[in-house]
């Protein structure tokens, strides 16, 4: 079993505390200076979180060997044609307008499920 890095352990544990504590500023409708500076802050903080994440995951897939890449760009592929194909399918039957930002979407969901474990 692989063991978490403090850093990290310490990064997501300020992550999920700052944003509980946007939640319950947010629920609770406080319209002081202060709660607008935490919550600005914390949004902050969430976009910092996940440019990291990003630029982490960039490096291990860049460190990875070729027959993985290929691999995870073929199976990339497969589940964005897949969803499109669902997302596509749900447009049509629900309504007759297929906007091309729904793709972005199953873009990030392709992206998040074949790369999930890069993290």
């Amino acid at each position: 079993m692989r063991r978490l890095h403090p850093v990290h352990v310490g990064l997501f544990s300020m992550l999920m505390i700052s944003l509980v504590v946007m939640v319950l500023l947010v629920y609770t409708d406080t319209d002081s200076t202060f709660g607008m500076v935490t919550v600005i802050g914390c949004l902050v903080y969430f976009f910092l979180y996940v440019v990291y994440l990003a630029i982490l995951a960039l490096l291990k897939t860049i460190r990875m060997d070729r027959d993985e890449k290929k691999e995870r760009l073929f199976k990339f592929l497969a589940w964005f044609v897949a969803l499109s194909v669902i997302d596509v399918a749900t447009s049509l039957l629900a309504s007759s307008e297929i906007r091309p930002l729904d793709f972005f979407v199953s873009f990030g969901l392709a992206l998040g499920i074949t790369f999930f474990d890069v993290l």
